[in-house]
């Protein structure tokens, strides 16, 4: 494993206890593959890079008759997923400790996939060829994520130091485009933007971002960090003369691929 992995696996294993309550889960994505697939009566279904299981907890209270594996690499929040599920009622959740480079799922075997806010920590070809394989023919892939022109724009983009060259590892929509292109065997159906407005205190985005609520933050080491949060606070107060009144945008992406026929 390699340093920047080891930081990333570090990371979410530390913040996996917190992770719900400091990351914002959005429903309008929830709503957008509602739509898709309202008129299936049961869905099988997987999770790649699942986290802590706050967007399943969402899938599950507006799919049909869903099933859902739930696959990630890193066994705390794999750990949390299943006891969030479980304590919410959930009992058709099943936690699968894997990456995308050797996904134990059988061929043809799900309806769906999603992935959100993770396809940036994979091997972006490897999570294709196999989801390309575990995908039924008549399936589809929701992939929710964030490019890096939208991450530009954020709060963070904007005024945390150095925020944009260490959170590097996003893409944009003609790299996703190559890639998928270049499997022969999925196509993108449908592009959709999502644009969220935000607002908050000062003290609720210096909490925030103390957290580590971005895992562009296990990238810094701890003086640094500290440092660069002091002149975050100081670009902050002078950008929003307001402290009870934080504005800001946040842009994501779902990409939704098929196999093709």
């Amino acid at each position: 494993m390699d340093t920047n992995k080891e930081r990333i696996h570090k990371y979410f294993f530390e913040i996996a206890s917190s992770y719900r309550d400091v990351r914002m889960t959005d429903l309008e994505p929830i709503q957008f593959i509602n739509k898709r697939l309202k008129d299936l009566r049961s869905i099988r279904a997987a999770d790649i890079g699942c986290g802590a299981g706050r967007y399943d907890l969402l899938l599950f209270k507006h799919l049909n008759n869903l099933h859902l594996v739930g696959v990630d690499s890193n066994e705390a929040m794999l750990k949390e997923a299943s006891t969030y599920l479980k304590d919410n009622g959930i009992c058709n959740f099943f936690p699968v400790k894997a990456n995308v480079n050797n996904l134990p799922l059988k061929d043809n075997f799900v309806d769906c996939i999603f992935t959100f806010n993770a396809v940036h920590h994979f091997d972006f070809p490897r999570f294709l060829e196999n989801a390309a394989r575990i995908i039924k023919k008549d399936g589809l892939i929701f992939i929710y994520t964030r490019f890096q022109s939208q991450n530009e724009r954020s709060l963070w983009g904007r005024h945390f130091p150095h925020f944009l060259e260490r959170g590097g590892r996003l893409y944009e929509l003609n790299h996703i485009t190559r890639r998928i292109d270049s499997t022969n065997c999925l196509t993108i159906e449908c592009v959709e933007r999502f644009q969220f407005s935000r607002k908050a205190t000062l003290d609720e985005v210096l909490e925030k971002t103390r957290k580590k609520h971005y895992s562009t933050f296990s990238f810094y080491d701890g003086c640094e960090f500290e440092e660069c949060l002091n002149e975050f606070k100081e670009r902050i107060t002078s950008h929003f003369p307001n402290p009870e009144c934080i504005k800001w945008y946040d842009g994501n992406i779902m990409l939704v691929l098929r196999p093709k026929l």
